[in-house]
This record gives structure tokens, C-alpha cells and sequence, in this order.
């Protein structure tokens, strides 16, 4: 079992945990997130209600009951979900097999490409309806940061070592 926590500002956090109890996910949470300062938003799960009442607000949207937003309270766990879908992306398209004695260091690495996309870009999309109203609406979307762009920053700390790009792509060391 993977628990992932995502912040509103897209930065995500996970880890495997053994099982969905209030005892095994609390001290993990605990050790990410400052329970006076936080709102905590789940999904329905009776996990988490136990999670919620240590934070300062729990809110919680109710999948079974089709309900994945609640915009009353802005409560959504839209951005942990994607999270985890970058996760399965993962195992069908490079890894193909996460075993579980490494599951945690392929997480490590698939949070670190999250976390590292490129900045937030607004994108406004502008119509005219049948009508003849004007609509608009915006959209903002980050994309993944180039590969030998994230490798240059984990090398940053490599004395010594340069990375270049020659003509014909790839990477070569000076």
C-alpha cells in the first residue's frame, strides 16, 4: 500500500506503509505536516477520519457517494490522485514490475520528477457559444521538466563533473 499526501502547491510526498490503520499512517503524517497549522482533505475512507481529528480541519469527499470535489469546503484530493497516476504510469511504461523490496526508492524517484515540473503556466481558453456569448475559462498546467534538466540539478553536487549535450543528443562527460 502506497500513502501519498499532496499539498495545494503541487508538491506531493510518499510511502509504502504496511496497511490503511489510524496507528501505521498517523506517525507518518505527523512527521510531513504541522497538525496546528494544516487542513486536512481525504477521500471518505474510516482511516482517515481518525487521521482528521488531530488537524486542525479535516474536510473529505465521498467517492462512493460520486462526490470528488466538494465546493462548498474546496475539499479535493485531485492532486494525490494524479500523483498515484504517475506512479502507475510508471509501471506500465518504464518499470513494469515494482517489487517490493525496492517499491520505496522507485517512489523517491517518481516524487522527485513531480516535484521538480517545470512552474505553474495559466493557460485561458476564450469561445463564443452558439448564442453569441463570449466564455472563457482557464487552465493552469505544469509539465515535466526535460530529463537532462533534472539531471543537471541532481549533478549540481557532483565536484567536478560537467554535463553536456552534444549535437547528436544524449549526455557526454567533458
Amino acid at each position: 500500500m502506497i500513502f501519498v499526501a499532496a499539498s495545494r502547491d503541487g508538491q506531493a510526498r510518499a510511502r509504502v506503509v504496511s496497511d490503511d490503520k489510524r496507528a501505521t499512517l498517523e506517525p507518518v503524517l505527523l512527521e510531513w505536516i504541522d497538525p496546528e497549522t494544516t487542513s486536512l482533505m481525504t477521500d471518505g475512507s474510516k482511516s482517515y477520519r481518525g487521521l482528521g481529528k488531530t488537524m486542525a480541519d479535516h474536510q473529505y469527499v465521498i467517492h462512493s457517494q460520486k462526490e470528488y470535489a466538494n465546493p462548498e469546503t474546496g475539499a479535493h484530493v485531485n492532486t494525490a490522485e494524479a500523483v498515484l497516476s504517475q506512479v502507475q504510469r510508471a509501471l506500465v511504461g518504464v518499470y513494469h514490475n515494482l517489487g517490493r523490496q525496492h517499491l520505496q526508492r522507485y517512489l523517491v524517484e517518481i516524487l522527485w520528477r513531480w516535484n521538480h515540473r517545470d512552474p505553474i503556466r495559466e493557460v485561458v481558453k476564450q469561445w463564443t457559444t452558439k448564442k453569441g456569448v463570449a466564455r472563457e475559462k482557464s487552465t493552469t498546467i505544469r509539465k515535466p521538466t526535460p530529463v537532462l534538466d533534472q539531471m543537471r540539478v541532481l549533478l549540481q553536487g557532483a565536484v567536478g563533473k560537467q554535463i553536456r549535450r552534444p549535437k547528436e543528443y544524449g549526455i557526454c562527460w567533458p
